[in-house]
């Protein structure tokens, strides 16, 4: 073989080994449609009249609870047979931006020791609250929507977190600085609404120095 094809296959080989290059991206001139939507900026807007009267809520509350049925809600193996009451204390706390309230409860009722949180916000769109709660207790995201009526927040929605389905209607009385009352009603489908409980809150001390 002559070196000039031996020198010719190096070179093929040699090129075919370099890597190849790669095209720089060229920016995309702006295009009408692009200026079109640039001219129409994102609206971001201050939290609803609506949460900013809700901002009464904000601090740590004790409560005592009164259940209708806690034979009914009797949950594991504790000791005893449960009594109608309840205890414990919720905190409410703004959530970003101030768009939303975050709401963490802990108590001792029927169920045992349980914890939930939840999360309450002003839906613009459809001008009502809503109210998504998840409790230790109870699977899945129980939804609720409320507005007020006649000075009270009634939130209203369905539920399946006990197995069956049924309708749901929380009420919260008397929102103010110092005290307030929240009443747990439900229904199994097709059925009258019969109360659950019944929640006095008090708004929680300061701690002594503060």
């Amino acid at each position: 073989m002559s070196r000039t094809v031996l020198l010719a296959a190096g070179l093929l080989v040699a090129l075919g080994a370099a890597p190849r290059p790669t095209a720089t991206p060229v920016p995309r001139p702006a295009g009408e449609e692009d200026e079109q939507r640039a001219g129409r900026p994102v609206r971001f807007v201050e939290p609803a009249p609506e949460m900013k009267k809700l901002s009464v809520l904000i601090g740590a509350w004790e409560f005592t609870e009164a259940w209708s049925e806690p034979l009914r809600y009797k949950r594991g193996n504790y000791e005893g047979v449960p009594g109608e009451g309840g205890y414990g204390t919720l905190t409410v706390r703004p959530g970003p931006g101030g768009f939303s309230l975050v709401l963490d409860y802990e108590a001792h009722n029927p169920m045992g020791r349980v914890t939930a949180q939840a999360v309450l916000a002003w839906d613009p769109a459809r001008r009502l609250f809503e109210l998504d709660e998840i409790h230790s207790a109870f699977p899945g995201v129980l939804n609720l929507m409320g507005r007020f009526e006649k000075g009270d927040l009634v939130f209203r929605g369905k539920s399946l977190r006990t197995g069956e389905k049924g309708a749901v209607r929380l009420v919260w009385k008397g929102l103010g600085q110092d005290a307030w009352t929240a009443v747990l009603s439900a229904s199994e489908e097709g059925g009258r609404m019969e109360r659950v409980w019944t929640m006095e809150l008090r708004r929680k001390p300061a701690p002594a120095g503060s």
